[in-house]
C-alpha cells in the first residue's frame, strides 16, 4: 500500500519519519519512503499503521 503524505514547512520530512516511527513504521526497516517537492510517497505492507499514520498526520 502506498499513501501520500503532504509536507509544509512545519511538518517537513523529519517530523515525517519521526510520526511513522511513532506508529511502528520505520525507514528503511518495514517501509519505503520517496520524498518529492511538497508530498512524501510512503509504502509498506503494514497497511493498518500506514492507514492510521496517514490518519493522525
Amino acid at each position: 500500500m502506498t499513501v501520500t503524505f503532504p509536507l509544509t514547512e512545519k511538518r517537513d520530512a523529519e517530523e515525517l519519519l519521526k510520526h511513522l516511527t511513532a506508529h511502528k513504521l520505520s525507514f528503511p526497516g518495514n517501509c519505503v519512503v520517496s520524498l518529492k517537492a511538497h508530498v512524501a510517497h510512503v509504502s509498506s505492507s503494514h497497511t493498518t499503521a500506514l492507514g492510521t499514520a496517514r490518519t493522525a498526520w
